[in-house]
């Protein structure tokens, strides 16, 4: 399925083209609820376009389709007053946005993660072996972010602290998303 019949198939969630045209003019001239209620359909439509990438299996997790559709959203609410044609903008976005996920997190899966799983252990059952091989084909299905946490709290031995300041994030929220992420892993095993 190409984009254009992604896009298409979303056919603007039960409103026509003259509306969102009429809702993107007036958000443009500063109507606040009109921006909401676009803002609204473009969150929607994002979302729906990475749910259907999530679908089709290119998308593994379901966070990351959460956060793509943010990034559009968040990509929108910046750059809406300089938008000219917003299915055009919009179309163009979700693209971007979903091409450079996947090489992103393709490169980081293949550099990152192959490397802990070769890493030799002296003493270790082959029980334990098979326990661990699970567990890192599991972290392979989280997102970027949650990986990262857990890489760096267990194979460099953070703290919670210092995890928070190489993600630009605070203790707390990397401390909740941390043990979230241990129950989903736990969950899964």
């Amino acid at each position: 399925m190409t984009l254009e019949s992604d896009f298409q198939k979303l056919n603007y969630m039960n409103f026509t083209q003259k509306e969102l045209d009429e809702l993107f003019t007036d958000a443009r001239n500063g109507n606040s609820k009109a921006f909401e209620s676009l803002s609204g359909h473009v969150r929607h439509i994002s979302y729906s376009y990475f749910l259907s990438k999530y679908r089709q299996g290119r998308i593994i997790n379901k966070d990351d389709v959460d956060d793509l559709s943010n990034n559009v959203y968040l990509s929108f609410a910046e750059q809406y007053h300089k938008i000219e044609n917003l299915e055009f903008w919009l179309r163009r976005v979700l693209f971007l946005n979903f091409i450079n996920w996947h090489k992103k997190n393709t490169l980081y899966r293949n550099l990152e993660l192959e490397e802990a799983r070769y890493i030799s252990h002296e003493g270790i059952t082959p029980a334990e072996t098979l326990d661990a091989e699970r567990i890192l084909s599991i972290v392979d299905t989280l997102s970027v972010e949650k990986q990262k946490i857990i890489k760096m709290r267990f194979w460099e031995d953070l703290k919670f602290s210092e995890i928070a300041e190489n993600l630009n994030k605070t203790e707390d929220a990397v401390k909740k998303m941390f043990y979230r992420t241990i129950e989903e892993l736990k969950s899964k095993l």
